[in-house]
């Protein structure tokens, strides 16, 4: 028995470290060599998944009426934070702990606001998991992104993307609480990377 569930663990840890492993789909990282910092934009597209649904507005009609029914008014409020949150909290919180992180010898960081930068980091949502949040179970949200980086002079061909990557935040808290944690630990990752390896 505890055989087995040293092995489940494992496969666990082993199977989150593998989803949140950058691998490159275009380009090489020697492309990003000495660049310290991106203008950094966010997209999501109009076909971002959402788990269990078949679309983002099947998600958002479902909350709007599950809230609607318990309390008027809290179902739309919910469809207009759904989209505000991307530039109030979640993106915020990914670049300051993305610009958090530093090594002794290598600082990148990323900002909307670098209107002089050379480099262009567009991070896409693909895919996201808002997490659960119901008695006795409490599930971590979950992003599914990729990263393409440009030279600011093409912005038609990247000179370095990844394939897509899986992170997740933490299990406490409602869905946008849950959700701005996975933007927070997607910061930190990209930002480890982008230092240690570039």
């Amino acid at each position: 028995m505890t055989k087995q569930l040293i092995f489940i663990v494992a496969f666990i840890i082993s199977f989150s470290a593998y989803s949140q492993k950058f691998e490159t789909e275009k380009g090489t990282l020697e492309n990003l060599a000495k660049i310290n910092q991106y203008k950094i934009i966010f997209e999501y597209p109009e076909n971002l998944g959402v788990h269990k649904y078949d679309s983002e507005e099947d998600f958002l009609r479902a909350q709007v009426a599950k809230r609607e029914q318990k309390k008027p008014g809290t179902g739309e409020e919910y469809r207009k934070l759904w989209f505000e949150n991307r530039v109030n909290r979640y993106e915020p919180t990914f670049i300051t702990e993305f610009n958090n992180f530093m090594l002794e010898d290598r600082h990148v960081t990323v900002s909307k606001h670098y209107s002089e930068a050379k480099h262009l980091m567009i991070v896409k949502v693909h895919f996201i998991h808002p997490g659960v949040d119901i008695v006795l179970w409490h599930q971590k949200a979950e992003l599914e992104v990729t990263f393409e980086i440009y030279d600011v002079s093409n912005l038609e061909n990247p000179i370095y993307a990844t394939k897509p990557l899986q992170i997740h935040g933490i299990a406490d808290g409602d869905e946008f609480e849950k959700i701005t944690t996975a933007y927070g630990e997607l910061g930190r990752w990209s930002a480890k990377f982008f230092c240690r390896k570039t």
